[in-house]
């Protein structure tokens, strides 16, 4: 029988594939790693912590508390059609990645790869030189062509018949060069405008909402315009970390969503790894904005962040708890532009944006029930078709309780001191009761985009509403 090392034609030549950011558009070790904080974030932590210096070990553990689902992960197409065409001519196509043996099995038998294919062992942590030197034992010196994208992967490329090159940036490509042998290039790199559109910057208009208590207050000092200012900005940067961190933690249920399976890190555009140090940077920049501002700006803000996180891990997958929390979230936003600009809020203010914000969250739910394409189940979520009617009484009930607070401020102390036409300010109840009323039916009816704040930014009716209530506040002043 012919042996793979001593390989005779050369259109039978093994066709040696990189799993991780080659063949995959992720990372098989980093899906796993966050698999596994998605369904036990302590013993995920704990097996991280002891045995971060055993790399195989850790992989091996990580693999035993969850696996990502294959058939979910982005594929690369172009090294996809390059393992198909050299499978159809009798090739070897054959996997290898540093990530468990377990789940480059999993894969190949979803790609329908007979293998043998090779991934670390609880002992070998099969990357780097442990990998070259095992495909040089199987197939021998120049005897397997190799589909890579890291630097580390040079060092196969040495031991390979041909460089099958994916992604590389212009130092890859002159140190592949160096090499002397043929080269492929193959696959495209990730661009800024993914991390940017992951960052989810439509969404930092959710952020205007620490300007609430100076406008609330008529105005303020410029010292609590800039300083509001300098909390928004904190509070951006800090949503759009807890946003990359949501979306690493909701990677399977979003690959099976019709809209959130073409965000970038479910989709591949951004790597995984790009969007963990993104994070991660994000977070530390938005504390130390909010500490340039107030301690308990910063105190404010870490709490939010804390909550978003335990919402991300945990709480939204229980069924009226993710609703409080999400008005909370934003409850907390008016909290924070109180602590900046160093005014303060009424009750009345607080409880109006909590009945607002929980009667919108609501709405996202039903939006996605009622768009529901798997069952009316939600995946992640504690909802299915049987709460429909239920999540809808419970949203027009609290879009009459956000009316009727509103209405009570207008009748209030605080109306009567801040506005001359407090009569003409109780009239914005309509307009408010209205709308709000108008986005459970439309979101009952599937009408909605997933997204309230989208839809919001592109309802023209629903604009004019909203309009016709700020002129009737601004007609009181």
């Amino acid at each position: 029988m012919k042996q793979f090392g001593s390989v005779e034609d050369a259109a039978l030549v093994p066709l040696v594939l990189d799993v991780d950011g080659s063949l995959l558009l992720t990372d098989l070790l980093l899906e796993n790693l966050w698999a596994a904080l998605r369904v036990d974030l302590l013993a995920t932590l704990r097996t991280v912590a002891t045995s971060i210096r055993t790399p195989a070990r850790l992989k091996q553990q990580l693999s035993m508390i969850a696996s990502p689902d294959p058939s979910l992960l982005p594929v690369r197409a172009a090294v996809l059609d390059l393992a198909r065409q050299a499978a159809m001519i009798g090739r070897p196509v054959l996997l290898v990645s540093g990530a468990d043996q377990v789940l480059v099995d999993g894969l190949a038998q979803q790609l329908g790869l007979p293998g043998p294919h090779f991934g670390s062992d609880g002992k070998t942590n099969l990357t780097g030189a442990s990998k070259s030197r095992l495909l040089v034992s199987k197939f021998g010196e120049g005897g397997f062509d190799y589909v890579g994208n890291a630097a580390e992967d040079l060092m196969v490329w040495q031991h390979a018949r041909r460089c099958i090159v994916v992604a590389p940036g212009a130092q890859m490509s002159r140190r592949v060069a160096t090499l002397e042998k043929p080269v492929e290039v193959v696959g495209s790199r990730w661009k800024l405008s993914s991390l940017i559109a992951e960052m989810r910057p439509h969404q930092w208009a959710k952020n205007l909402l620490l300007l609430l208590p100076l406008l609330a207050a008529h105005g303020g000092s410029f010292q609590a315009v800039l300083s509001t200012m300098l909390a928004i900005a904190a509070f951006c940067a800090g949503a759009s970390s807890l946003y990359l961190v949501n979306d690493m933690l909701d990677l399977g249920d979003d690959r099976q969503h019709p809209e959130k399976r073409s965000r970038p890190l479910a989709s591949g555009a951004l790597p995984l790894a790009v969007g963990m140090i993104a994070s991660v940077c994000l977070g530390v920049s938005a504390v130390l904005v909010s500490w340039a501002v107030a301690p308990d700006v910063t105190g404010l803000l870490v709490l939010y962040m804390t909550l978003s996180l335990a919402y991300s891990l945990s709480w939204k997958q229980i069924r009226w708890v993710d609703l409080f929390v999400l008005a909370t979230l934003y409850v907390l936003r008016v909290l924070t532009g109180a602590a900046a600009s160093n005014i303060a809020v009424s009750a009345w203010l607080i409880a109006f944006c909590f009945a607002v914000f929980f009667t919108l969250g609501i709405v996202k739910r039903l939006t996605a029930l009622a768009r529901a394409t798997n069952g009316g189940t939600l995946p992640g979520r504690g909802y299915s078709a049987a709460q429909l009617k239920g999540l809808q009484r419970l949203a027009l009930l609290t879009s009459l309780a956000s009316a009727a607070i509103f209405l009570g401020y207008s009748l209030g102390p605080d109306a009567g001191r801040l506005y001359s036409s407090p009569e003409i300010l109780r009239w914005a109840t309509v307009p408010i009761g209205f709308w709000l009323m108008r986005m459970v039916i439309l979101s009952r009816q599937g009408r909605e985009d997933f997204d309230p704040m989208v839809f919001v930014a592109h309802d023209r009716t629903g604009l004019a509403i909203v309009a016709t209530g700020l002129a009737l506040v601004a007609l009181s002043i």
